[in-house]
């Protein structure tokens, strides 16, 4: 297209979200991708604008109304897409010029659709079948992470929206999907830490809906197994991408995380108390050989017992360059074996997902 051609402008400051919706608004319109930045296109070319940024920090507020204002004075329609619904957010996206106001909560689909809507052009359809629908929400919770754990890297602050956000994509994917189509999706990632923790809380929604628990329960089961490496955040990148074993001082390195994710979590407020003892006890084991405590038996809740169990069994059949993945079958058979570290109970009603993660995905 020629630089004159009405196009939508897509302003973000999150490269994977901005390529996964630009490429949805794409089925709409052409649409540039920018950053805060970067020079915006000029108003006569724009035929919307869609704001996903983060409301947080004056310097920032500041660019993005320097970088909306041309396309205010032209009336470009402007959609902002919040971040946590706050009330201060819907007034600052107001504020600074908003025409419309989406949601933390709009997927990419919903978003491309408010898109084609202001523009008076065809609306996409959403994905038509479980298997699309699984790899949509299956994305959603990738970009949502991938929000979360960048936040915590940098020391900055993420919202319990975008945690329930991510918590609810996971739950919709593995129902949708089943758990096999989820493990399918996730061993394609290339990060390493991200795949490992899609990978155990999709195992967790699999294992709270096989245990029949009520869904206030999965929803808390799912939360702490998405929150509970994120002291890994704060791990230096050549310990934590080690293509291999860890020497004693790595190790010793790496087995600050869960303290460190308790300290990060605690410092966002508002999570309970038993997702806090996840983060910071998923290592524990029950005869007293884990750590960071060494505690035992009923020192260890529920909640770290369920997912420690997906914890280790995400870590056995992981998917690296350097690492084979172990086979499902065998994975589980290590679960067994590890006796009174694990309740037997809870390693028995873990078959039914350890065969279901063994099946091939239903097309």
């Amino acid at each position: 297209m020629s630089t004159d051609d009405p196009t939508v402008l897509l302003i973000s400051d999150r490269d994977d979200q901005s390529r996964e919706l630009g490429n949805w608004i794409g089925r709409v319109c052409s649409c540039r991708n920018i950053a805060l930045d970067e020079p915006p296109a000029r108003a006569n070319a724009v035929a919307a604008v869609v704001t996903d940024v983060a409301f947080r920090g004056a310097a920032g507020i500041a660019r993005l109304r320097s970088l909306l204002a041309p396309y205010r004075a032209a009336a470009t329609p402007i959609m902002a897409v919040l971040r946590d619904n706050s009330h201060y957010e819907q007034v600052q996206a107001v504020a600074l010029g908003a025409s419309s106001v989406l949601p933390a909560t709009a997927s990419s689909v919903e978003i491309c659709r408010a898109v084609a809507a202001a523009l008076g052009a065809d609306i996409p359809a959403a994905p038509a079948n479980a298997a699309a629908s699984a790899a949509q929400h299956a994305e959603q919770a990738r970009l949502e992470f991938h929000t979360i754990f960048r936040a915590a890297t940098c020391g900055e602050a993420f919202t319990r929206a975008e945690v329930e956000n991510a918590t609810d994509a996971v739950i919709e994917a593995v129902a949708d999907g089943g758990i096999r189509r989820w493990l399918d999706i996730v061993w394609t990632y290339d990060n390493g830490t991200y795949q490992h923790c899609m990978l155990v809380t999709g195992l967790a929604a699999e294992f709270a809906k096989s245990l029949g628990l009520s869904a206030n329960d999965q929803e808390r089961l799912v939360r702490g197994a998405l929150l509970h490496d994120l002291g890994k955040a704060k791990i230096p990148l050549q310990i934590l991408n080690k293509q291999g074993r860890l020497d004693p001082a790595e190790l010793t390195i790496m087995r600050t995380h869960p303290g460190i994710g308790h300290e990060i979590l605690c410092g966002q407020g508002s999570y309970e108390p038993e997702i806090l003892e996840v983060v910071l006890r998923h290592h524990e084991l029950l005869d007293g050989s884990g750590y960071p405590d060494g505690l035992s038996g009923s020192q260890i809740g529920d909640l770290v017992r369920l997912t420690t169990i997906c914890d280790i069994y995400a870590a056995l059949i992981e998917r690296r360059p350097y690492k084979q993945p172990m086979p499902p079958t065998r994975a589980f058979d290590i679960l067994h074996d590890m006796g009174g570290k694990l309740e037997a109970a809870l390693v028995r009603a873990f078959t039914r997902v350890a065969e279901s993660s063994a099946a091939p995905a239903a097309a």
